[in-house]
This record gives structure tokens, sequence and C-alpha cells, in this order.
């Protein structure tokens, strides 16, 4: 009988566990802010996001290759600014690179390097955060 309880209570506990664990995962995937898609964006070039700041890969922009990202015209107040990779429908792990501020007011993440699709897919979608915005833009790798 004491044998059964104890089984009884590891398994109350596993269950509760479980239930704290969703709940937490369903809080932080709300809290998380939602990206505004950026269309006709050409990374190589440059176009210039929603809130006026101007983004720009360096070339070559290959699944093999580093390459820079380069902001600039970020707000003034903006802290902190980071840039991830992922696909659609498609899980890429964790690969956040923060930009540092330069002296010249721009942002800039050199040696960056895109994660690896298992699928040969080179369509990625940039993940751009400045402060408490996000924005997401669309590109194809070489």
């Amino acid at each position: 009988m004491v044998q059964n309880r104890k089984w009884l209570f590891i398994g109350l506990a596993l269950l509760v566990f479980a239930a704290v664990k969703v709940a937490a995962l369903y809080w932080w995937t709300q809290s998380q802010p939602t990206a505004e898609t950026v269309a006709a964006c050409d990374v190589r070039i440059g176009c210039t996001l929603p809130d006026g700041t101007k983004l720009k890969f360096g070339t070559p922009v290959g699944v093999k290759t580093p390459f820079d990202i380069r902001l600039d015209a970020v707000p003034p107040l903006v802290k902190q600014v980071s840039v991830s990779f992922s696909m659609r429908d498609m899980d890429m792990g964790f690969n956040r690179y923060d930009l540092k501020r330069q002296a010249d007011g721009s942002w800039l993440a050199e040696g960056v390097r895109l994660p690896l699709c298992t699928q040969q897919r080179h369509d990625y979608l940039a993940d751009i955060h400045i402060g408490g915005k996000s924005y997401q833009v669309g590109f194809t790798a070489e």
C-alpha cells in the first residue's frame, strides 16, 4: 500500500511539472514580439526597414562563407540590436548574433554564418531585433 502511494505521488508530481512547463512555454511564446515582415528587401544592395533603419548584408551571402551585417540610421535610444536566422516551417536552432555599435553610430556584426539546412534549402529569414521591435526579411543565400 505504501509503495502504491509513493508511485501515485511521483505520477502526480510529474503531471504538475508538465502542466507548469506547458504554461511557462505558452507564456513565453505569447510574450515574444511579433515580427513585422518587410517585403521587397534585397539584403545585398540594402533596404530601409519601417522604422527608418537601413539594413545591408556584406557579400557574398553564402551558406558556407561568413559575411557582415550592417545597420545604419538606427534610432538613437536603442540599446541592443540582434539578428537571428530561420526558415519557414523549419527550426534552425539558436543562432543569434548581437550587433555592436560603432563609433560612427552604425551597428555591425562581423563573420556571421548562416545555420546549415539538412534539406539543402537556401531560402532564409532574417529576424532583426532593434530594441523592442522585430522585423523579418526574406532572402536567398548562395
